[in-house]
C-alpha cells in the first residue's frame, strides 16, 4: 500500500529547486545554471526541455500575512505585463513554472508570479482547518502586497482546484484562469464513477481521513522520510516544512469543495488544460469539469502527459492564451465603458426652467 502512494506521489512530484529568503529580508540570487539545471534533474515525468538558461537570476521572496504565516513566491517577465499567479501541484514549488527558456521568450509581455503554497518551500504550514477558501485571501493578500489589482491564475495538478477557488471567490479581480492537468473534485456528487478514487477518499475530514485505510499523515511522513534519503536536494526543496501541505492537499481534494465550480462567470476565459496520456482521473475528470462551466474551453494535448505543461512550447501556449484572453477583456471593458461614457455625454439636457422667483427679479431688471 505504501508503495503504490509512494508512487503516485512520485509521478505527480513536479520539479523543484532549492531557494529561499524572505522578502524583508536580504535577497539571494540563484545561479543561473543551477536553475536549468534543477529543472532537468528533478522532472519526474519526460519532457523536452531547451538548454538556455533564463535572462536573469530567481529571486525568492516572500510576505508575511496578517496570522503571522510566510507566504514565498517568485517574480519572472515583465514587470509591466499580465499579472499571471501560477500556482504548483503536489509535492512541488514555485520553480516548477521555471523552465530552461527566458520567459521573455516564451511568454512576452508577462509577468509570472510563481508562489509557494502554504505548507511547501519556503511557504510555512497552512493552519488547521484550512481550506482552498483560505488560500483565496490568501492569494488576494499577496495581490495587494504587490499592488496586483486584477490578475490571471493557473494551477497545476493539486494547484488547478486552487486556481478554480480563486476564479470563483474573486470574480472581480481574476480575469482569465487555466486549470492544467488539475484533479477533479473526487466527492463532487455528480463525478462520475470511474473518476471517484473510492480507495483512498478522506472518510472523516482532516482529523480521522484515512488514505488506505491509515492515516495520511503516517503515509506522508513515511514517503518523506524516503525521498529525504534518496532525491537529489532540488527534489527535497518541497520538503522544506515538512508534509502539511501533501497533507492538506490529499485531504481537500477528497471533501467537498469550499466553493463550487459552476459558479465561475469566466465563460470563454476559463480553459481546461489535459494531456492525453495522462492518470485517468485527469482525462476524464477535464472534459467533466469543463461541461460544468458554460462557455468554458478544453484543450487536449495530443501526447501529454501530467507534466506536459514543462514543455516549453505548451507552457507558452498556456500563457499566452492567458494574457491575450486578459487583455481581450481589458480592452473590450473599456470600450464598453467609453461607449457608455459617450451615450451618457450626447444625450442633450433639457433647458433649466426659470423659477417664479427668477423670471420676476430679471422682468423688474428689464424695466
Amino acid at each position: 500500500m505504501l508503495s503504490r502512494l509512494a508512487a503516485r506521489l512520485a509521478l505527480r512530484t513536479a520539479p523543484a529547486l532549492l531557494s529561499g529568503v524572505s522578502r524583508h529580508a536580504a535577497l539571494r540570487r540563484l545561479p543561473r545554471r543551477t536553475t536549468a539545471a534543477g529543472v532537468l534533474a528533478s522532472s519526474c515525468a519526460s519532457a523536452s526541455l531547451a538548454t538556455a538558461e533564463p535572462e536573469e537570476p530567481i529571486i525568492t521572496q516572500s510576505v508575511t500575512l496578517p496570522d503571522g504565516r510566510r507566504l514565498a513566491f517568485t517574480e519572472q517577465g515583465d514587470p509591466h505585463g499580465v499579472a499571471v499567479f501560477a500556482l504548483h501541484g503536489m509535492g512541488s514549488s514555485h520553480l516548477t513554472w521555471h523552465g530552461a527558456l527566458p520567459l521573455s521568450e516564451v511568454a512576452p509581455r508577462v509577468r509570472l508570479i510563481a508562489v509557494d503554497r502554504p505548507g511547501y518551500g519556503d511557504s510555512t504550514d497552512p493552519p488547521a482547518g484550512y481550506s482552498y477558501a483560505h488560500f483565496v485571501k490568501d492569494l488576494a493578500l499577496l495581490a495587494d502586497e504587490l499592488g496586483v489589482g486584477q490578475f490571471c491564475v493557473v494551477g497545476h495538478s493539486s494547484g488547478g482546484p486552487y486556481a478554480l477557488a480563486a476564479a470563483a471567490l474573486l470574480p472581480d479581480r481574476v480575469l482569465a484562469c487555466a486549470a492544467v492537468s488539475s484533479d477533479p473534485p473526487y466527492n463532487h456528487p455528480g463525478v462520475p464513477d470511474f473518476v471517484r478514487k473510492t480507495d483512498d477518499m478522506a472518510s472523516e475530514g482532516p482529523e480521522g481521513a484515512g488514505f488506505y485505510g491509515v492515516d495520511p499523515k503516517d503515509k506522508v511522513a513515511k514517503w518523506r522520510m524516503s525521498s529525504l534519503e534518496k532525491g537529489p536536494a532540488a527534489k527535497r526543496h518541497a520538503w522544506k516544512q515538512g508534509e502539511q501541505g501533501f497533507v492538506t492537499d490529499f485531504t481537500l481534494e477528497r471533501l467537498p469543495y469550499s466553493f463550487k465550480i459552476e459558479s465561475i462567470t469566466l465563460q470563454e476565459r476559463l480553459t481546461f488544460w489535459y494531456g492525453s496520456e495522462d492518470f485517468p482521473a485527469m482525462v476524464y475528470g477535464n472534459p467533466w469539469m469543463q461541461s460544468l462551466v458554460r462557455g468554458s474551453k478544453l484543450r487536449r494535448v495530443k501526447g501529454g502527459d501530467h507534466s506536459f505543461k514543462s514543455d516549453p512550447a505548451h507552457l507558452s501556449a498556456i500563457l499566452i492564451e492567458l494574457r491575450d484572453q486578459a487583455q481581450r477583456h481589458l480592452k473590450s471593458y473599456e470600450e464598453e465603458s467609453w461607449q457608455t461614457n459617450r451615450s451618457t455625454r450626447s444625450k442633450p439636457r433639457k433647458p433649466r426652467r426659470s423659477s417664479k422667483r427668477e423670471i420676476t427679479e430679471t422682468e423688474q431688471a428689464m424695466k
